[in-house]
């Protein structure tokens, strides 16, 4: 038995179609259960961040460490509501600042800090010097002039904060993660199209009648003369 036109055709297409979705929809699954986007509001993050910045997290990270820009909600500090700022101590860690000096200091060294707003380390009248418990962090904005952060609640836990307040860390979009899911997506984009034309193709090609093969009955046969 002589297979139907395009059958061929119509299972790569189903094949193909199966792909495409799988490797869109996984993809995009795996994205919002790992990442999120923000736009940050505010001038606290200057110059790292500016005011209607889009930032890329990852969602509840497994480790937080120093140097991390992270989003957080510190309900003992202001209530409801998410901050961002970067992580310049984690447990163990004894910071401090000292009015006038250059620098911060971290384990009593100083503490290399490019990030920060006019190379200013921290604000006017503001010293402070405090050691990390377990399971907390310290946190700051890069504009140390403009900052409501650790360094005002001091009377709460000196200042610090639990790490698992900590909704986000700051990722690089071109990250391997990230680049992997979007390479999977755009293949399957293609695979869906390719799949999309194949099942066209084999619907058209099941429409068409067949010519028929052999004589054809009550035709009418003429002897040459």
């Amino acid at each position: 038995m002589k297979n139907r036109p395009g059958r061929k055709r119509g299972i790569w297409a189903i094949a193909l179609l199966i792909l495409g979705v799988t490797l869109i929809g996984g993809p995009f699954a795996l994205m919002v259960s790992l990442f999120s986007g923000a736009h940050y509001v505010g001038n606290a993050m200057l110059p790292t961040i500016a005011d209607g910045d889009r930032v890329l997290l990852k969602r509840n990270p497994p480790e937080v460490r120093r140097g991390d820009i992270v989003t957080y909600e510190a309900v003992e500090w202001q209530g409801s509501g998410t901050s961002v700022g970067r992580v310049v101590a984690v447990e163990g860690d004894h910071i401090a600042y000292v009015n006038g000096e250059s620098t911060l200091t971290l384990n009593g060294q100083p503490l290399d800090e490019p990030y920060v707003l006019d190379g200013a380390p921290g604000a006017p009248g503001v010293a402070f010097a405090v050691s990390v418990p377990q399971g907390r962090v310290f946190i700051l904005g890069d504009n140390r002039g403009n900052s409501a952060d650790s360094r005002y609640y001091s009377e709460l836990q000196q200042g610090t904060l639990p790490v698992s307040a900590v909704t986000g860390v700051r990722t690089a979009e071109d990250n391997v993660v990230m680049a992997v899911l979007g390479l999977a997506s755009t293949v399957g984009t293609l695979a869906l199209s390719v799949g999309i034309g194949l099942g066209i193709a084999a619907l058209v090609a099941r429409r068409k009648k067949p010519v028929p093969a052999g004589p054809v009955w009550g035709a009418v046969h003429v002897d040459e003369a």
